[in-house]
């Protein structure tokens, strides 16, 4: 599209525009290329979707063209705007080169006085610092190094070219977590929106039917409104935490400051950057549409996180209503949208569901996670969610009486000794590792059956077949001194009995 019409010209601080500059990594046909922001919304149907290693990044992009559409939408206004918007198999141009022109000055990476998402006039003292520390996967401060091996050293800090920049900057302005800061009055940093928290990404069959089933209904644009829409920041706004926002608003929220940044431009990238603290947050009775909530030890609702131990999947049935927790609002709109579309005929919508996001200590980064899994639009039927909540709860139970059967052949072999010893050894058996990864596989093909009447039988079958898989390998892993024969043997008890209290399992 031309945007001609909105540059405003002979200003030369004016720098890279992200709705024209290319920078968003898609997905067109066999290539993957980069397009700018208006492109991959304009042409959002001919493109598969969004295309990148980094589940951060993909998340982080999501959110941003998510806040941008309902914005120009104005909506959707309830579910079936969103059918009308899915049928009609494009998104409305008029309202979206309308949208770009009237905010376009507000989307360059560089400006004398609005840089997008950035504090034209944060100070370089104290020192910058280099780009690296805007990205989880790389290791920077006291973050390990998980995927790269950039270093830190600022004479050999290659700079970063002006996309990259933009995709760090989303990033880190959505999942950077809290911790220490002390710059300009701010002893410590708040978390980003997304910094603990799981992300529930349904996907369509192109980058269109992916953004409209996360385009969660309804959309209430009162008292919300993107940065972008906002008075530019300036440092008097964050220094000492001199403003705070509510945490509230699906747009506010999507494009939350997290941090106060501005770019040192080099000509031909960023090596540096300006930084310090961003809006303080104050809490507000708001649930991201992006993500699930579970039953904290009191009555409070906490992000479903994800763990470095094991599959979100295993903790996915503390978000449904069995347990009192809140699923995904895009999931309920991705499910229930596609099942509208199924019933009228109208729009065929085969979908995945995306689980992005980061594990975190405290401030450091463990782990960056994507997890894709079937999603039937009968997922979350009565019938489905009861199935899921009662096959986790079934795989958790044998779960623990595999740890019981480890527990028998540690203590049988090790004796009624050190506590932490035979915990150890309970850990080098294959016995559990082999259970849940072969349930992670069969998980997948549970998921497409669920809502049907032979979900649970089917489970039980993978239960059982899952535990006796693992039996036979933590058996070919021991000795075979009297010792250890004698603590199979009472590993085995405990196994077969638990296997067979399943019910309804099949040959």
């Amino acid at each position: 599209m031309d945007l001609s019409s909105s540059r405003q010209g002979g200003d030369l601080l004016r720098k890279f525009n992200l709705l024209e500059e290319p920078w968003i990594p898609v997905r067109r046909g066999e290539q993957v290329e980069e397009v700018g922001l208006a492109t991959a919304l304009l042409q959002a149907p001919a493109l598969s979707g969004i295309e990148t290693p980094s589940p951060l990044v993909e998340a982080a992009l999501h959110r941003l063209l998510l806040a941008v559409l309902h914005r120009a939408i104005n909506g959707p206004r309830d579910l079936n705007a969103s059918l009308d918007l899915l049928v009609n198999g494009s998104f409305p141009k008029s309202d979206l080169e309308s949208y770009f022109h009237k905010h376009y000055d507000r989307f360059f990476l560089f400006h004398p006085t609005a840089p997008f998402w950035q504090i034209a006039d944060l100070p370089e003292s104290p020192p910058p610092l280099p780009w690296n520390r805007l990205l989880p996967e790389i290791a920077s401060g006291h973050n390990p190094t998980l995927f790269d091996h950039t270093v830190e050293d600022e004479a050999r800090l290659a700079p970063l070219s002006y996309g990259a920049a933009a995709r760090a900057l989303v990033v880190h302005q959505t999942f950077a977590p809290g911790g220490l800061l002390r710059r300009f009055g701010v002893t410590a940093a708040k978390d980003a929106p997304l910094a603990r928290a799981a992300v529930f990404l349904p996907t369509g069959p192109n980058l269109f039917a992916t953004l409209v089933l996360n385009l969660v209904a309804p959309y209430k644009p009162d008292g919300d409104a993107p940065i972008w829409e906002v008075a530019p920041l300036r440092l008097k706004d964050v220094e000492r935490g001199a403003t705070q926002w509510p945490l509230d608003g699906v747009t506010r929220v999507y494009t939350w400051p997290t941090r106060g940044i501005r770019f040192l431009d080099e000509g031909d990238g960023v090596r540096f950057m300006a930084y310090g603290p961003g809006i303080t947050p104050l809490e507000a009775a708001f649930r991201d549409p992006m993500v699930a909530y579970r039953r904290a030890d009191g009555e409070d609702l906490e992000p479903l996180r994800l763990r470095v131990d094991k599959s979100f999947w295993r903790d996915f049935a503390a978000t449904l209503p069995q347990a009192r927790g809140e699923l995904a609002a895009t999931v309920i709109h991705a499910t229930e949208l596609s099942r509208s579309a199924r019933l009228l005929h109208a729009y065929p919508c085969p979908m995945t569901l995306r689980v992005l996001g980061q594990v975190t200590d405290q401030a450091k980064l463990l782990d960056v996670r994507r997890e894709v899994y079937p999603l039937p639009p009968d997922f979350l039927t009565s019938l489905g969610k009861t199935q899921l909540y009662e096959a986790i709860r079934q795989a958790e139970e044998l779960g623990q009486q595999l740890h019981q059967a480890a527990q028998k052949i540690a203590q049988a072999l090790l004796g009624s000794g050190d506590f932490r010893e035979r915990e150890a050894f309970v850990r080098s058996l294959p016995l559990l590792r082999r259970y849940w990864a072969e349930l992670d596989r069969a998980f997948l093909e549970l998921v497409g059956v669920l809502g049907k009447e032979e979900a649970l039988a089917f489970w039980q079958r993978c239960l059982r077949g899952a535990a006796l898989a693992a039996w036979q390998e933590t058996r070919r892993c021991l000795g075979t001194q009297a010792r250890h024969l004698r603590s199979l043997v009472e590993g085995e008890r405990v196994v077969l009995a638990a296997v067979g209290r399943l019910k309804g399992v099949g040959s």
